[in-house]
């Protein structure tokens, strides 16, 4: 046990900066082979985090996305884009919601069901992971 403390001691900071509120993987048809997931990310520390992806046992891959809107020859044009990370300031907050950024969980490899949890392991730049669970739903 002495040997971990260290290492312990070295992470617990790191996950108290981490503060993850609740959030919800959408319901899609089975047919549907991505899906998006929603949350919102706190940062309690005094130095910026950087959510550089995911992971989850359900999709072959978890991107980061953005929403976005453009205008062009008088239409508006909808459309989402990768990310490499998305970065949340010192004491600020970062919601993942319909029409802006979201999680892809792209490749699922079974149909998700409604109330189902799904794990999410999501990763930060510097090597921290934090697990969140969240349900499946229709919104």
């Amino acid at each position: 046990m002495r040997r971990f403390l260290p290492w312990l001691l070295l992470f617990l900071p790191a996950l108290a900066q981490v503060a993850v509120e609740p959030g919800w993987v959408r319901l899609v048809p089975p047919v549907v082979p991505d899906t998006a997931a929603y949350l919102t990310l706190a940062n309690r520390g005094k130095t910026p985090l950087r959510l550089v992806g995911a992971e989850t046992p359900v999709a072959k891959r978890v991107s980061l996305h953005r929403d976005y809107q453009e205008h062009r020859g008088g239409h508006a044009v909808l459309g989402m884009r990768p990310l490499p990370y998305v970065e949340i300031p010192p004491g600020g907050r970062v919601a993942f919601r319909p029409g802006g950024y979201h999680l892809m969980l792209e490749g699922l490899k079974r149909p998700l069901k409604a109330g189902e949890k799904v794990e999410l392991t999501l990763l930060f730049q510097g090597g921290l992971r934090v697990k969140v669970t969240l349900p499946v739903e229709m919104r």
